[in-house]
């Protein structure tokens, strides 16, 4: 009867479309569904605008896309639009180069089960957007964007390699679970004016500009607004919890840029996100911060790996944080860095810097005013908390706070010192013990076997602390524990490593060191594996080796550019290293297969070696005259040498001899500057109405190649404008990276009117 009806009606009422449960259905452009559906399987090409290629509205009813594949044109529009929709479930869907594969507006309830939406809308690498947080920045593309949408759930849903894995605006008790958000080239996950959702047993690893295909930091370009988990404007009591957010430009930031509420006063702030929980994620291996908490109150930080990122945290101007449990090893600059935060309290939480990584003049943890407002830098409590591996636990620079039963480990006792301060600092240090070493000791039980990909048991006898799993050097993910056992990850990768058949393992049980029989490793059999490279330090022109597992049939990708083979079998493949105007590090990944059908090994690292003495160099640059009026033409005369062992490709544009006026700058002239090419640069401590740290003059070759040792001559003019002395200085700099010649050839120029 319900089928005969839905018939009837759909005689009069076309659009939207309602259909039996019982016709399978092919999808047409602009489709609109409200009743449960069957889908004739394939695959569907759609040139979609913002309304959606596939619309659906309702309410009750399930939706199973098997079999289905959607894919747009040019990475525009929307794949799945639901508005207005209300307790549908939604299944198996495969969406992939909208700009948003699915897209929720005004939805409640909504399901979406074992879903993919990937390769959607991105961004160059190295674009930079608003990143204020007065708007949500849901206008880039990506896998699913939450709009105006409360108590929906994303259930073991995949969304990678796009800008944003998924967007959560103005949308409330939403759960996204057990999904992979992975390779973002933006946000793993955004929230935006969006309170009490949860983000569980997800994995977002390598959501940085570049999405791990790159080494971006070589290239100039930030990855400090990239972010596994990014929280923003108002989003309250987020729970952010059990998630592997491994190598993102930071792992999670929640941050308050908008300004303070009151005029001169930097806390409170505008839309601060406050009361939010990060529990027991990943954290680690962050080229800026694990995690970052900026301007915002009432942050529950626990459990959390925070190692080998440049901070562990940076929590500037945090109030009320409690931070516990957490583990911040061989962090770069800090393992804590806090400017004016104000009763932030650290109870269990394990500082260190491993084995020939000591600081014997260094510090684990920062705290300070910085001057720049009133805001003060007060009341912080230090509980029970291990430091290891710096000669000063805790640095205080205009601050207050109370340490308490605290343990440093320093080999020379009379030199270590657990708190540092300055004349306007004051603190009490009460309980606290200062020891040379940790006793170690040996565990007799048998090997463990560890799986990639997979948690695993850890047993002993373990204290307050958290349990510190060093497998190989590098801190394993502890999820739980509890006195008698600890829950560890072992993930798929291995930290930029080829994997190993065996590891080291070591743990710290909160007393003593552990030292366990080398860990069995089991990968998977039938995914490609890299499991050596040789060398890992190679030169120009040199041959490097992969020795793996189901090498066939795929390619090599260096920093994402395809690099042709020498030879290659399912064991072997070997390369010539690309040449290179400077020393670089690459992104290592073997490919196979296209877009949902693609597989990759997990990013390791390749690290190209030029001696510096072997660069190209300016060998002179002369200004002249030295003396001379408003209006006249400084001229600027450069000598290069090319001393790499290939020839050196060459900017010529704008080609000399060129004459700038001042006030102008190259990006007027010639537009960007022209990647992997080498250039001549130019600046003052007054260039013109240019920005003063800019370079503005850039000047080209006459040739586009010089060869090796070959020496060039460049003349470049500027007509100066502006009266007083100033110091000009030139650099050298291939297009799209850092200087290799900088603030060179200093030289005073005197200009009267």
């Amino acid at each position: 009867m319900r089928s005969l009806l839905c018939l009837v009606l759909c005689a009069f009422c076309l659009p939207p479309l309602c259909v039996s449960a019982q016709s399978p259905l092919p999808l047409t452009t602009g489709m609109d569904i409200h009743a449960s559906t069957r889908f004739r399987p394939g695959t569907y090409t759609f040139a979609a605008d913002d309304k959606g290629a596939i619309r659906v509205t309702g309410k009750g009813f399930t939706l199973d896309f098997k079999g289905v594949e959607l894919i747009g044109k040019e990475r525009k529009g929307v794949g799945l639009a639901l508005s207005h929709a209300e307790n549908i479930t939604i299944k198996n869907l495969r969406v992939s180069r909208f700009l948003w594969g699915v897209r929720l507006e005004h939805c409640k309830g909504v399901t979406f089960i074992d879903c993919t939406s990937s390769f959607n809308g991105d961004l160059t690498p190295g674009s930079v957007i608003d990143e204020s947080g007065t708007q949500p920045e849901d206008q880039w593309g990506g896998g699913f964007l939450l709009r105006d949408s409360d108590h929906c759930k994303l259930l073991r849903c995949t969304a990678q390699y796009q800008w944003d894995g998924v967007d959560v605006v103005r949308s409330h008790h939403n759960t996204i679970e057990q999904g992979d958000n992975s390779y973002s080239g933006n946000w793993g996950i955004h929230l935006w004016n969006s309170s009490n959702n949860i983000y569980r047993k997800n994995r977002a690893v390598w959501c940085t500009t570049g999405a791990g295909t790159l080494f971006q930091a070589l290239t100039g370009w930030s990855t400090m607004d990239a972010q596994a988990v990014g929280i923003d404007h108002n989003s309250n009591e987020n729970l952010i919890e059990e998630n592997d957010l491994r190598f993102g430009g930071d792992a999670i930031f929640i941050r308050a840029n908008e300004g303070g509420i009151q005029p001169g006063q930097a806390v409170p702030p505008k839309n601060s996100s406050d009361r939010n929980i990060l529990r027991n994620n990943d954290c680690s291996f962050s080229p800026n911060n694990a995690i970052e908490v900026d301007f915002v109150e009432g942050t529950v930080i626990e459990g959390n790996n925070c190692s080998y990122s440049n901070y562990g945290m940076w929590l500037g101007y945090s109030r009320h944080s409690i931070v516990r449990n957490n583990i911040c090893i061989d962090d770069s600059s800090f393992a804590v860095e806090i400017e004016n935060g104000q009763f932030n309290q650290f109870e269990n939480n394990i500082f260190g810097f491993s084995k020939g990584r000591e600081r014997p003049n260094g510090q684990l943890v920062f705290l300070r005013q910085n001057r720049n407002d009133t805001t003060p830098s007060q009341g912080y409590v230090f509980r029970n908390n291990l430091f290891y591996g710096a000669r000063t636990g805790v640095r205080l620079v205009g601050t207050s706070g109370a340490f308490t039963q605290n343990r440093l480990v320093w080999h020379n006792t009379t030199q270590a010192q657990l708190v540092e301060a300055d004349s306007a600092s004051k603190f009490e240090a009460n309980a606290s013990n200062i020891t040379s070493a940790l006793p170690t000791t040996r565990q007799s039980q048998p090997a463990l076997n560890v799986k990639a990909g997979s948690r695993f048991t850890l047993t002993g006898k373990f204290g307050a602390l958290p349990p510190l799993v060093m497998l190989d050097g590098v801190p394993l993910w502890v999820i739980s524990y509890t006195p008698k056992q600890a829950i560890c990850y072992m993930p798929t990768d291995y930290w930029l490593k080829p994997t190993q058949e065996t590891a080291t393992l070591e743990v710290f049980d909160g007393s003593k060191w552990v030292t366990y029989p080398p860990a069995h490793l089991a990968w998977n059999t039938n995914a490609p594996r890299i499991t050596s490279l040789s060398p890992t330090l190679s030169r120009i022109g040199g041959t490097v080796t992969l020795r793996g597992k189901n090498l066939s049939e795929g390619r090599i990708l260096l920093n994402n550019q395809k690099t042709p083979m020498l030879t290659q079998s399912a064991e072997q493949i070997s390369f010539r290293i690309p040449d290179s105007l400077i020393p670089r590090r690459y992104n290592l990944i073997f490919e196979r297969g296209e877009g949902f059908g693609r597989v990759r090994t997990e990013p390791i690292v390749l690290e190209l070696v030029i001696p510096r003495d072997q660069l190209p160099h300016i060998l002179s640059a002369t200004f002249s005259p030295t003396h001379l009026k408003v209006g006249e033409v400084l001229q600027v005369e450069f000598v290069v040498k090319n001393n790499l062992p290939i020839p050196a490709r060459l900017s010529t544009n704008p080609k000399p001899p060129y004459t700038y006026d001042e006030s102008k700058a190259f990006w007027e002239i010639v537009g960007q500057e022209e990647k992997e090419a080498l250039h001549l640069r130019v600046t003052s401590d007054h260039p013109g109405s240019n920005h003063p740290g800019s370079w503005p003059w850039l000047f080209g070759f006459e040739k586009a190649s010089l060869a090796p040792s070959e020496t060039t001559t460049v003349k470049g003019f500027i007509r100066v404008q502006t009266a007083g002395t100033f110091e000009f200085r030139v650099g050298l700099v291939p297009g799209g990276h850092g200087f290799i010649d900088d603030n060179a050839f200093r030289t005073k120029i005197t200009i009267e009117k």
